[in-house]
């Protein structure tokens, strides 16, 4: 089993290398990794919308049952919204919602599984002329947020899919 530390390490590193791609192609094709103790998979996120969404992430879910993987890790760009002590209401949220409401851009990494305490960063970002400037990371640890994207994919402790 891979040690926190190490999937931390994983995590952040492909946080980093995620920035790179954005500032170099000002895009980021939402991905998510699954990670097993020999190696970490890329498959593609598909948000087009909501039928896409479940489709792929059900495609990962289940290869990442199937390998017996200790992790998935998302990365893609999505609009930033602080949830510290907030519950995030699905019943209001539709897809554009946030951006309609003026929240910042930025680059969300997930990281959930079986054996570990999903947790979640968030770097905020804005263009300015042809240039990316970079906010302060923000880090969600034992203040889980349900972000749905993997229905059968529990975090430690947890019932559903958290970040």
């Amino acid at each position: 089993m891979l040690s926190n530390e190490a999937l931390r390490g994983l995590a952040l590193g492909l946080l980093e290398l995620s920035r790179s791609f954005l500032e170099e192609d000002k895009s980021l094709d939402p991905t998510a990794f699954i990670v097993t103790q020999k190696e970490h998979i890329p498959r593609p996120l598909d948000f087009q919308d909501e039928t896409r969404k479940k489709e792929s992430c059900r495609r990962i879910e289940e290869e990442a049952h199937e390998k017996c993987a200790e992790a998935i890790v998302t990365i893609f760009t999505a609009r930033g919204k602080e949830f510290r002590g907030k519950a995030f209401d699905k019943q209001r949220y539709f897809g554009g919602k946030f951006e309609s409401e003026g929240h910042p851009r930025c680059i969300l990494l997930t990281v959930t599984g079986p054996k570990i305490r999903g947790w979640a960063v968030e770097v905020p970002f804005e263009q300015e002329d042809n240039k990316l400037v970079w906010g302060e990371p923000k880090e969600y640890n034992q203040e889980a947020v349900e972000l749905g994207l993997f229905s059968n994919w529990p975090s430690e402790g947890d019932s559903k899919n958290t970040a």
